[in-house]
């Protein structure tokens, strides 16, 4: 909690300097956006593919670089860094690692850029299968920011949706490793 706490205070630091340098007049953003996918297997079986560690197994081009602890784990607090579309670091933090009860939660920060809240949550669709639905806040933190978070709309979770579906449940079928 009190890294979650320190990451936070760091981006709001970042954003009351960006923005206190336009005048006011730059709006930082903010949206929302869910998708929800069908998946053959159970929670207990899917809910760890959304964990840091395993995500590699589904997405072959996910690759964290694990902070705390190095050796990367799949447990709250774990904190890592991706590359983000713009070639910076985006922070990572697993808030929430729940497998008993479907819910997988991280914090992202892009210093400078946006903040991002994932929440994932797993529940039951009749024998071996599952549904999880997925919901992404983003915020911008500088003017620029603010392209990112429009992007965060209806045919950005359809492809989302789609991409996501097709790929875990490969993952699944395979016994969970990808291509």
């Amino acid at each position: 909690m009190k890294t979650y706490v320190t990451i936070f205070a760091c981006g709001l630091a970042l954003v009351q300097t960006e923005f206190a340098g336009v005048g006011g007049k730059a709006v930082p953003e903010q949206r929302t956006q869910s998708f929800t996918i069908a998946l053959n297997g159970s929670v207990a079986d899917v809910t760890p593919l959304f964990g840091p560690v395993r995500e590699a197994e589904w997405a072959p081009d996910w690759s964290p670089r694990f902070i705390h602890p190095a050796q990367g784990v799949q447990r709250e607090g774990v904190v890592f860094t991706t590359k983000s579309g713009h070639g910076g670091d985006r922070l990572w933090l697993l808030t929430t690692y729940d497998v008993r009860n479907g819910r997988v939660e991280y914090v992202v920060m892009t210093p400078a850029f946006t903040a991002n809240e994932i929440k994932v949550r797993v529940a039951p669709d009749g024998v071996q299968h599952c549904k999880a639905t997925i919901t992404y806040r983003r915020s911008a933190l500088a003017p620029e920011g603010n392209e990112e978070v429009a992007k965060l709309d209806a045919h950005w979770a359809e492809e989302q949706r789609m991409h996501w579906e097709a790929a875990i449940n490969e993952a699944l079928a395979k016994g969970g490793t990808h291509d």
